[in-house]
């Protein structure tokens, strides 16, 4: 197993770029292009593992949404991108995997040192497109659709999450007048 090379497998279309060192995936990680739903490979496709259990590229953050959905776990760039998209503000809460703590992301100190009135809506994309070199043969580009199904995946999981909240709601309450559970 060379653990410098790696593969990285696109949750949302099932692209592979590859073979990478660690320090490009680090820098896609860093330019938001790795999601949490992503996977990477680093023993030649053999076995894959989600991206934020490798700590390298430290996707250590949870982004509690304002209607309680987390996100993540992901990193500040990603973090970055949702404030220039207006996805969030920096009224959101933001747990660190880390350390269990939670905070406004306003008062974070990377947020109050970071530049992140840099990245704006009209420079996001810019920069971000997959070079074309790393993608194994076959993989057609669509990066234009990968960050609107990105939002969809969390638009539905959201959604999924509501009608199981309403399920268990109404399971309790056949329980609590019938006395047992439902068939």
């Amino acid at each position: 197993m060379n653990e410098r090379i790696w593969h990285l497998l696109k949750a949302s279309d099932k692209e592979v770029y590859g073979p990478i060192d660690l320090e490009t995936l680090r820098g896609w990680a860093a330019d938001a292009k790795v999601s949490p739903l992503d996977k990477l490979s680093n023993d030649g496709r053999m076995s894959w593992m989600r991206a934020p259990m490798v700590p390298e590229l430290q996707m250590d953050l949870l982004v509690q949404m304002p209607d309680n959905y987390l996100y993540g776990p992901t990193n500040v760039a990603t973090i970055q991108e949702f404030l220039a998209t207006g996805e969030i503000d920096e009224n959101v809460t933001i747990i660190n995997c880390v350390d269990n703590s939670e905070s406004r992301l306003s008062e974070l100190a990377w947020f109050k040192a970071s530049p992140h009135h840099v990245r704006s809506a009209a420079t996001t994309l810019l920069g971000t497109q997959w070079p074309d070199d790393k993608k194994l043969p076959g993989d057609a580009s669509q990066q234009s659709r990968i960050g609107t199904l990105e939002r969809q995946v969390m638009e539905l999981q959201r959604v999924v999450d509501e009608w199981q909240q309403a399920y268990n709601s109404l399971k309790q309450q056949y329980v609590e007048m019938v006395g047992r559970e439902p068939l």
